[in-house]
């Protein structure tokens, strides 16, 4: 099944912006949880395996998942031994039946993703479904004030439907901005815990 990602697959990761906003992430998680090799996390809304590449080497193992398939395909093609992938859209359908989500995960990560979803709400609650007890899920979106723009978030939705499904010691922060050809955007950070 087409994506409207996959058109924008095969040059992804030769645009340094791509790089840089992963980069400036990794960052502000290291800043937030110590990473090391007893660490399994899911990324959600991997792309091209930007954060992924970069989370690899310092982690026990990486289940990256994204709606596009040409997406896919190029983390896939990057050969990162202790990641596997999934092409497709999280559902509890796919929870139920994937063998790469039946375990739990310490870390779900989710970069410049969230604010494109059709319903965050119930995406934030399969999300939640597979962190472990104490395990942390971590977002990056545009800031937008509009929540309806269909690109970003508010930090107020962000809280919101954070607490909303049961996620405890919520936060939220603007840790970067990005330079655009539409100006400078600031970047959401959101934090939740699993209890």
């Amino acid at each position: 099944m087409n994506n409207e990602w996959d058109e924008y697959a095969e040059g992804w990761d030769a645009d340094d912006a791509v790089q840089e906003y992963a980069n400036k992430a990794f960052k502000e998680l290291a800043n937030i949880i110590e990473l090391n090799d007893s660490l399994s996390i899911f990324d959600f809304g991997c792309g091209t395996g930007s954060l992924t590449e970069i989370l690899s080497p310092r982690v026990k193992d990486i289940i990256a998942l994204d709606g596009s398939s040409e997406m896919i395909k190029h983390l896939a093609n990057k050969n990162l031994n202790n990641v596997s992938t999934i092409p497709g859209f999280l559902t509890q359908e796919l929870i139920d039946s994937h063998p790469h989500l039946t375990k739990k995960f310490d870390l779900i990560v989710a970069s410049s993703v969230c604010g494109f979803l059709p319903d965050y709400n119930l995406t934030l609650g399969l999300l939640k479904s597979l962190l472990k007890t104490d395990g942390i899920f971590v977002q990056w979106d545009w800031l937008s004030d509009d929540d309806n723009s269909g690109m970003g978030l508010s930090e107020a939705n962000a809280l919101r439907v954070l607490k909303e499904n049961g996620f405890v010691e919520v936060e939220t922060k603007k840790p970067f901005s990005m330079k655009s050809s539409k100006g400078t955007l600031e970047v959401l950070m959101a934090i939740g815990k699993q209890r």
